[in-house]
């Protein structure tokens, strides 16, 4: 038996844009941390209401992304752990660059 649906355009776009923001992420483009790392997305993984209250509060000196990037890894990682459901910074991006991708797609 053969299938064909009819009407799948906007949802082949949202899935193109993700591919696009998948690319993106991937070389490395610039984001804004409070978009990245939303209100929601902050609300539901971390103890923090945003990104900002993630870096005042924290132990290190993190003023923004950069700092937080260039942060010494083992004591960022420690923080992290402590204060959020994840291990490593890395852990954290790679789940707010999920949940924006999927986000596209779905929204």
């Amino acid at each position: 038996m053969d299938l064909q649906v009819a009407g799948l355009e906007d949802l082949e776009e949202r899935v193109r844009k993700a591919a696009d923001r998948i690319g993106e992420l991937q070389a490395g483009t610039r984001v804004h941390s409070d978009t990245f790392f939303s209100q929601q997305f902050m609300r539901n993984h971390t103890e923090f209401d945003s990104f900002d209250s993630f870096c005042t509060q924290s132990p290190l000196t993190l003023n923004d992304i950069s700092d937080v990037q260039d942060a010494p890894r083992d004591q960022l990682n420690e923080y992290i752990a402590a204060t959020t459901d994840f291990e490593t910074w890395e852990g954290m991006k790679t789940q707010a660059a999920e949940e924006d991708i999927i986000d596209q797609i779905v929204s």
